[in-house]
């Protein structure tokens, strides 16, 4: 029984490779209390302007008053997410190749190791779908300041709105690729908007397919596009291997900036028709690391078992390289004589640094 539960518990942990998934993702960082067992998540945030301090005539003269910076509170419940998968009893049934379900003793048929074959493929499918989910959130963070969820009937169950400014959200006037199209001006506007909205610089700008196809057609970028793939071991480490590939930098203005093109994708519920998670006409900008304050949140998830004969199994939570938190069980339905398996998950991306990134849109 115990080498059962530890070869389960090490297949699963091996199975969903999520390191190398979710570039979105990767710009909310994890927090020290980022891992909660709260329904809701409460924070603040602050906008300053960039007021200078004005001159008294003497020492003798009165000090000048200053108002605090505003800020705005918000209360978010957690998301939630959760899935099954059932393995019944007559399923495990099926032969495996070698085995004799006449022969006792070693030869016998290992019921554990079946519903084990059965379950652990089950968790890495449903692990992956989460972890898409959580990509998913920060795609819809990065492209509008919003999260809206929806169903397995596709009705929105979640909505939450972060409220950007929409200077930070614009359009261009004239489509990339159409005559008289200035994609490297489009981005220096944008550019300059997060500059003296969010006080950073912009580092990175991460392209939608047809974006990034239109901009590198025009000449200008083409003459002075640095692809330096040899200082690829200059880039920041935490977004390698994480699906978006280097395209080289780029002088916009007075700003040197890094060239990123991604073309995740995933498919929504019940259907089978890709979709990116990068709109490929969008582009997003977006400052250095240390400078993004976007945090990963997981909220409680009461995880009751109701079969004590697996809790060594999996714990009351798994949380993977201190980046992704699940909660998963195995229960049995002993009406329908059917193993059921269960994970479920509360991520929430949260963009407190709402006024430092955007989003271009590149087609009228």
């Amino acid at each position: 029984m115990i080498d059962f539960f530890v070869r389960i518990v090490e297949m699963f942990r091996q199975q969903p490779d999520i390191t190398r998934m979710g570039f979105l993702s990767t710009f909310f960082r994890v927090v020290p209390e980022s891992f909660t067992d709260a329904d809701e998540i409460e924070y603040d945030i602050v906008r300053s302007g960039a007021e200078i301090a004005p001159a008294v005539p003497n020492l003798n003269a009165a000090a000048v008053s200053i108002a605090l910076d505003k800020f705005t509170n918000k209360k978010v419940e957690f998301p939630t997410y959760t899935l099954d998968s059932p393995a019944d009893i007559h399923a495990l049934m099926a032969r495996r190749p070698g085995e004799n379900a006449y022969l006792t003793g070693t030869g016998a048929v290992n019921w554990l190791a079946r519903l084990a074959d059965t379950l652990v493929p089950a968790f890495a499918k449903m692990m992956r779908m989460l972890r898409n989910s959580i990509e998913y959130q920060a795609a819809q963070v990065l492209q509008t300041g919003k999260i809206e969820l929806t169903d397995e009937n596709n009705v929105t169950t979640y909505a939450e709105n972060f409220f950007p400014k929409a200077t930070h959200f614009p359009t261009v006037s004239i489509s990339w690729g159409a005559s008289g199209a200035d994609p490297v001006q489009d981005c220096k506007n944008l550019i300059n908007v997060i500059r003296k909205d969010g006080f950073v610089d912009v580092k990175r700008l991460v392209f939608g397919e047809a974006a990034w196809d239109k901009f590198f057609r025009d000449t200008w970028v083409q003459d002075n596009l640095k692809q330096d793939y040899l200082g690829v071991g200059g880039l920041d480490p935490r977004l390698a291997d994480k699906g978006a590939a280097y395209m080289g930098c780029l002088f916009i203005g007075q700003y040197k900036v890094e060239l990123w093109c991604y073309d995740g994708f995933y498919t929504p519920w019940k259907t089978t028709s890709a979709v990116n998670f990068l709109d490929p006409d969008k582009v997003l900008f977006l400052p250095e690391l240390p400078s993004l304050d976007f945090r990963r949140y997981f909220g409680g998830y009461p995880n009751i078992k109701i079969d004590p004969v697996f809790d060594p199994l999996f714990g009351n939570k798994i949380p993977i390289d201190n980046e992704y938190d699940f909660f998963a069980r195995v229960y049995m339905d002993e009406k329908r004589r059917t193993y059921i398996g269960e994970v479920g998950s509360r991520p929430f991306m949260c963009p407190v640094s709402i006024d430092r990134y955007g989003c271009l849109t590149t087609v009228v």
